[in-house]
């Protein structure tokens, strides 16, 4: 089995570097940094032509999306134990949870750093910019509140959510926020997330660090 995980960085891609780390199965990085529009390269635009990180490769399958990538783990590789029973209430809330990373939270981040997906004229982009923040900050509110009295996102046992969740803390701090302070239960788990193997493990190799 040949797996292959393209990515940038510090972007959302961090989330199946973490997941593909705790499967434990080996597997090839393939940098195409997105600071320097490597992602729009020929040579990655032919692997995905969205142009967006990450994609996963196994074998001659290219699945891209990370809420699909991330699922899609958890299901082939079962035995690792970071997704729920199949068709289980749990699988729900997990693509529930899912489904919710990609569309509201990091569409608010990208408000933040990516206005010109959202409005044609650059004069627009403080506007953009400052909704951002509110949706954003509200995203973070709604995770330090689904935290509350539980160890992960779903409950008792780490998953393939909680990675997505880690980045989102990491993207909080470099938009300037109090993380410590506005939000003690996500810090706690943030704190937690990063004692594992698998993301101190991933850190290290993208070069770079949670806290900033």
């Amino acid at each position: 089995m040949n797996i292959s995980l393209y990515y940038s960085p510090g972007s959302c891609s961090l989330a199946p570097h973490i997941v593909l780390n705790e499967i434990g199965q080996p597997f090839e990085l393939r940098k195409y940094a997105t600071a320097n529009r490597d992602n729009f390269s020929a040579e990655y635009l032919a692997i995905n032509p969205k142009g967006r990180i990450p994609a996963l490769q196994i074998d001659n399958f290219t699945v891209t999306e990370n809420a699909a990538i991330l699922a899609y783990l958890g299901r082939r590789f079962s035995s690792a134990g970071l997704y729920p029973p199949e068709n289980s209430e749990a699988e729900a809330r997990c693509l529930e949870l899912l489904a919710w990373s990609s569309n509201s939270v990091h569409v608010a981040f990208a408000q933040l750093f990516r206005p010109e997906r959202f409005v044609l004229n650059e004069q627009d982009y403080a506007a953009v910019k400052e909704s951002g923040h509110i949706n954003y900050k509200q995203c973070l509110s709604d995770i330090e509140a689904q935290l509350n009295n539980k160890e992960y996102s779903l409950g008792s046992e780490f998953s393939v959510v909680d990675p997505f969740w880690l980045v989102f803390y990491r993207w909080g701090i470099l938009a300037g926020y109090d993380m410590r302070s506005n939000f003690p239960v996500y810090t706690d788990y943030a704190e937690r997330l990063c004692n594992r193997v698998s993301i101190k493990k991933s850190l290290a190799t993208e070069g770079i660090s949670v806290w900033g």
